[in-house]
């Protein structure tokens, strides 16, 4: 290609680039983004033109072009300031905090200005924002947790010493523990899994409350029974 060839394509790419700014800046971005595209088919690999043209992409929503622009331009270089700021800034708007976080640290790196500073600001409080700092997270106690609550009291209170217990047993009382029986198998279907952790549970009670039972035979006057004391 001769130098004058070469001369009016370079003329002709600026134009493009010239326009695609002008469209830009009065917030015409499809068309400006077709400028870009128009001088990058003059200079396809032009890092500003990719960086220009990512950000028409940004603005019209295009998040996955913008994102492929902006990696583009750093492909050649990749410590190409303003494509490392305009690959953060897409990822940013597309919710990857984290990402666009270390490419803001890593512009800032290299050149410390506002731009890249804002950057980490703002990524870090969405990030804080998204997650939730250790501090603002506040455990409340319902639902299924003040079951919990509600168990732990009594599992206290069973630990609390208990008076001395005297049970009489007669043998006239038989019959109705024969009675009671018979509701036990009720009482198991209904309650289900649950029939277990009763059952512990009365025991438990005994346990904690009246140790080991000692029983001892006593008559009266006109009973025989038996007498039960912890």
């Amino acid at each position: 290609m001769s130098e004058p060839e070469t001369e009016a394509l370079r003329s002709t790419f600026l134009s493009y680039m010239a326009e695609g700014e002008r469209l830009y800046l009065c917030g015409e971005f499809s068309k400006a983004a077709l400028s870009f595209s128009n001088a990058l088919r003059l200079q396809n690999s032009d890092k500003n033109c990719l960086v220009a043209r990512s950000k028409c992409f940004l603005k019209m929503g295009e998040l996955e072009k913008s994102l492929k622009d902006a990696e583009a331009s750093l492909e050649g270089d990749p410590t190409f300031c303003k494509g490392i700021l305009q690959k953060a800034e897409t990822l940013y708007t597309m919710g990857d905090f984290e990402f666009a976080l270390v490419f803001y640290h890593r512009g800032y790196k290299l050149r410390p200005d506002r731009e890249f500073k804002v950057g980490i600001q703002k990524a870090q409080e969405a990030i804080n924002n998204s997650v939730g700092s250790p501090s603002s997270i506040k455990l409340e106690n319902k639902g299924d947790l003040s079951f919990l609550s509600k168990q732990a009291e009594n599992m206290k209170a069973l630990q609390k010493p208990q008076p001395v217990r005297h049970l009489l047993y007669h043998p006239e009382t038989e019959s109705k523990r024969k009675g009671s029986l018979k509701s036990k198998k009720t009482v198991r279907q209904l309650l289900g899994e649950l029939y277990v952790d009763k059952e512990y549970l009365q025991k438990l009670l005994l346990d904690e409350g009246s140790g080991h039972f000692v029983c001892n035979r006593e008559r009266g006057k006109g009973n025989l029974g038996w007498m039960c004391n912890a």
